[in-house]
């Protein structure tokens, strides 16, 4: 399929944002719909001001993840460290941190709320690049947090699944008075921690 630009991020309720996507061939990746495709998706991307976007966010069916964090995108997540812009075909994590850690979440799909999310600090990750060469990375911090949340996308899974209480999802507009909550609300971690920033407390 070609993808536009100027393609529309599908939000929740949408079938493709609840699958498990396809693997690419890297005779795919060589081909230039495929690159286009790229090009695309991290266009959309930048415009939704996304850290990180899942082809299925797009509309389209494969295992890819566009990820970046610059001033171009991080107005959703302005506490949040510069992430290198990197794209990530069939990618899968082969070692986790035993250490967990929290942050606040939000995503271009689930639009107008924030969870509370628990997960590993750290991960090994393995893939390819644009280019169909081999790459793996040890991710820390934020960046670990955002390839988790994108790789939940390409199986199917939205991190509202993984908030374990209905009392850690929130208004996005809530964020900005942050400051106003009642103290310790939700937890004392939450309460302190702004989004884009990892919290070693619940």
């Amino acid at each position: 399929m070609k993808l536009s630009p100027e393609a529309h991020v599908v939000l929740m309720g949408h079938p493709l944002l609840f699958q498990e996507q396809p693997q690419v061939t890297l005779d795919e990746i060589a081909t230039s719909e495929f690159q286009d495709n790229l090009g695309a998706l991290r266009q959309i991307q930048i415009r939704s001001n996304g850290i990180g976007i899942a082809a299925p966010q797009a509309g389209w069916p494969v295992r890819v993840i566009s990820i970046g964090a610059s001033d171009e995108n991080l107005k959703r997540y302005p506490d949040a460290e510069h992430i290198p812009f990197n794209f990530w075909i069939n990618p899968q994590v082969t070692e986790t941190s035993a250490n967990t850690c929290w942050a606040w979440e939000g995503c271009l799909s689930v639009p107008g709320i924030r969870g509370w999310v628990e997960r590993p600090e750290s991960i090994t990750i393995a893939g390819y690049d644009q280019s169909g060469q081999r790459q793996e990375a040890v991710l820390t911090s934020f960046h670990a947090r955002v390839m988790q949340h994108e790789l939940d996308h390409l199986n199917g899974i939205l991190y509202p699944t993984r908030v374990e209480d209905k009392s850690l999802l929130i208004p996005e507009l809530a964020m900005a008075n942050q400051n106003e909550w009642s103290e310790d609300w939700p937890t004392p971690g939450a309460r302190i921690t702004p989004g884009g920033v990892i919290s070693q407390q619940r």
